[in-house]
């Protein structure tokens, strides 16, 4: 049987909060952990307290040395979720990582993507979530995972949201134009130490990097598998493949005294699948409107005014529940 969760916010590994609870961490409460047999091994889950079921189904994959349950703490989907009329499941990783082209060494019995299209139906079977594709939303290493999975046509999906992470070379070298159209939202800041905009090696530089580097050695993970695309190229594929022309639309959008500009990238047609990418100037690698998990002089700022949670309802609502039709308002 699944057990309930506490409900206490994440705090931070090191205890760096400054005296107080860091602004921007999201309460646990209410979730449920199971699991599920996917050939040789036991995958894990939990799962968040759902609204009238079956309901349309949102995935969320974590980020590098994360699991689900921390997952919830980021981005209040456990809460915001239901309550916008979603089930929502957030898996773990093998060792706290996704591996979507099965790439990494001595996990031979591990296959991620087909765990994830196992969960789904499972959920389906369960009564738990609608026939309706989900909407794929992954942070960091899990975007980087959830666009692996819709480029290469494993897993159906109405929707994939890129927070922080966009693809790696290796898999669009293996597919340069995604499988089917998908509607994609993309969340990612120019000052992303980690998950570089313009592309490049993963990691970053400094304490950050050679952590990150340190264990992709260890998991044996080196070359093109490392290596990100630009945001604004991924963004460009998916535009391509939706049928959408390859000049976005540009909107500078409003922001308070101090905080990290954003602008919205908007590739879009009548008829078609869109893109949107929230390009945040100077931002650091983090959900937005979520925490500051770390000091800023490791991982970059975290845009506190944009609220990447309530952009990604929103859109996978209007995909799933509310097809061309109005929306009511986000329930925070």
């Amino acid at each position: 049987m699944p057990s309930p969760v506490d409900s206490r916010p994440l705090r931070g590994r090191a205890g760096w909060r400054r005296g107080r609870p860091w602004d921007g961490w999201q309460p646990r409460g209410g979730l449920a952990q199971a699991e599920i047999q996917v050939g040789p091994l036991k995958r894990t889950y939990w799962l968040a307290p759902g609204p009238q079921r079956p309901s349309p189904l949102l995935v969320v994959a974590h980020g590098l040395g994360m699991n689900g349950n921390d997952m919830t703490a980021f981005t209040g989907l456990a809460q915001r979720g239901p309550s916008a009329g979603f089930a929502v499941v957030f898996p773990d990783g093998v060792g706290q990582v996704w591996d979507g082209a099965r790439r990494l060494p001595r996990r031979e019995d591990v296959d991620d993507p087909g765990f994830v299209r196992l969960l789904i139906e499972h959920l389906a079977a369960e009564g738990i979530a609608s026939p309706i594709p989900p909407v794929l939303v992954g942070l960091s290493n899990g975007a980087r995972f959830v666009e692996h999975l819709a480029r290469h046509g494993l897993v159906a999906a109405s929707g994939i949201v890129l927070v922080a992470g966009s693809a790696s070379v290796a898999s669009r070298r293996e597919a340069p134009r995604p499988a089917h159209p998908v509607t994609v939202l993309s969340f990612q800041g120019t000052a992303d130490p980690v998950m570089p905009y313009e592309g490049g090696p993963t990691g970053g530089r400094g304490v950050i990097g050679w952590m990150t580097a340190r264990r992709a050695r260890r998991r044996g993970e080196t070359g093109e598998a490392r290596m990100a695309l630009a945001a604004e190229v991924v963004a460009a594929d998916w535009a391509l493949a939706n049928g959408l022309g390859p000049q976005p639309s540009f909107e500078s959008l409003p922001t308070n005294r101090g905080s990290l500009h954003v602008a919205r990238l908007t590739w879009s047609a009548p008829g078609r699948k869109p893109v949107v990418l929230y390009r945040i100037e100077g931002g650091g690698h983090g959900w937005p409107g979520g925490p500051q998990y770390m000091p800023a002089l490791l991982i970059g700022r975290v845009a506190r005014d944009l609220d990447a949670t309530a952009v990604l309802l929103e859109m996978a609502r209007r995909e799933c529940l509310h097809p061309g039709g109005s929306l009511p308002p986000v329930v925070p």
